[in-house]
């Protein structure tokens, strides 16, 4: 996110909380805590590199579960 998308995203966060009153602070935090995620580039610091963090699972066979019907 660039300094100037974080600024749209402040700039439009204080527009909407000064025009409607009935805009609570659990929602100027919740759009504040948002902005700063997204800033950090992170969602709740999950990363994921592609799949090559379970090429060691192996493919589970689930053919055998078809006999359970009968």
């Amino acid at each position: 996110m660039t300094l100037q998308r974080i600024i749209e995203e402040l700039e439009n966060i204080i527009e909407q909380a000064s025009v409607d009153e009935e805009i609570e602070k659990d929602a100027i935090m919740d759009a504040l805590i948002d902005v700063v995620r997204d800033a950090k580039g992170t969602d709740m610091n999950f990363t994921f590199d592609g799949e090559g963090d379970f090429d060691s699972f192996e493919e589970t066979d689930f053919s055998s579960l078809a006999d359970l019907d009968n």
